[in-house]
């Protein structure tokens, strides 16, 4: 059996203790889409189905709940004055309410709303990564006038904020006839000068000779871009994709200021929808969120084996 020493043991143990710190909100979310309505906040973990219908005296009666204690409940028979004391498991048992997702999911058009989110959010990840690698690719290994000075300028956007960039950006796209539309949330977020100095530096990395050799077999500057570095760029195109899909796919405040019609939505604008002005209906809100972190995982599942 391999020895493992104290500082190990303790560098999982407090791996161990962040992982659950972050997971467990998500264990809630998962947990709780699926309790009883009136069961969000029980305090406890598992979700509870609740019977109305006890034994009293030996006999199986219509009860109703008076009063909630810590282990038992005070019940009073249907149609008379009696009050009896029962135990929690005679009411309570473990029962997934599965029906919130197909009730949620017939309560809106959620469908429409996940396709709109999944059309904007390929579409824009795709164009990043198109736009980003070729930048890369060119403020790396082409040489022309003013290359780094452009570089450096397309860097220091990164130091604008985005809610400056906001009012001009929604003008553009209105002398454009643009705004209320997919084109109108799409556009202004493909191109990225993150993930070009990303790219960049990670071209940078690759051997000069790979390049050389590439030339010297007939390839132009596209041949070279094609067959050498995109296929070795696997890691680094990973990630940006990753990044981007999540960032759109989350994306609140752009899609709200551009799209107005409700069939336009993505579905951060849907889920803010189901929260009410003064309450918020958990069972509904719960499992569209759930629902809502499928794609981001099978995105991050399918680009992890590339994330170095």
């Amino acid at each position: 059996m391999k020895h493992r020493s104290p500082t190990t043991i303790l560098l999982y143990a407090l791996l161990l203790t962040f992982s659950l710190w972050y997971v467990t909100p998500f264990i809630w979310a998962l947990v709780t889409s699926v309790k009883q309505p009136g069961m969000v906040f029980d305090g406890r973990w598992l979700p509870y189905e609740r019977s109305s219908r006890a034994v009293i005296g030996g006999k199986e009666m219509e009860v109703r709940i008076v009063e909630e204690r810590e282990e038992t409940f005070l019940v009073r028979l249907e149609g008379t004055d009696e009050l009896h004391e029962v135990s929690r498991k005679e009411l309570e048992t473990v029962s997934p309410n599965w029906n919130n997702y197909a009730e949620t999911w017939q309560l809106v058009p959620f469908g429409r709303y996940f396709l709109n989110s999944i059309l904007v959010a390929v579409f824009m990840t795709i164009g990043q990564l198109v736009t980003c690698s070729l930048g890369g690719y060119a403020f790396s290994r082409l040489r022309f006038p003013g290359r780094d000075a452009i570089f450096l300028l397309y860097l220091g956007t990164l130091m604008i904020p985005g809610p400056v960039l906001t009012v001009p950006i929604y003008l553009l796209l209105r002398e454009y006839h643009l705004l209320n539309t997919y084109q109108g949330v799409i556009l202004p977020g493909l191109f990225s000068a993150y993930g070009t100095f990303l790219l960049r530096q990670y071209f940078l990395g690759i051997p000069q000779d790979l390049m050389d050799a590439a030339v010297l077999d007939g390839c132009g500057y596209w041949g070279v871009f094609r067959h050498v570095f995109l296929p070795l760029a696997k890691p680094a195109l990973a990630t940006l994709a990753v990044l981007s899909f999540l960032a759109t796919w989350n994306d609140f405040l752009w899609p709200l200021i551009v799209i107005s019609s409700p069939e336009k939505m993505t579905l951060p604008l849907m889920l803010n929808h189901l929260m009410g002005q003064y309450s918020t209906d958990w069972t509904r809100l719960l499992p569209a969120t759930v629902v809502a972190l499928l794609p981001v995982i099978v995105v991050y599942l399918i680009g992890q084996r590339y994330i170095t």
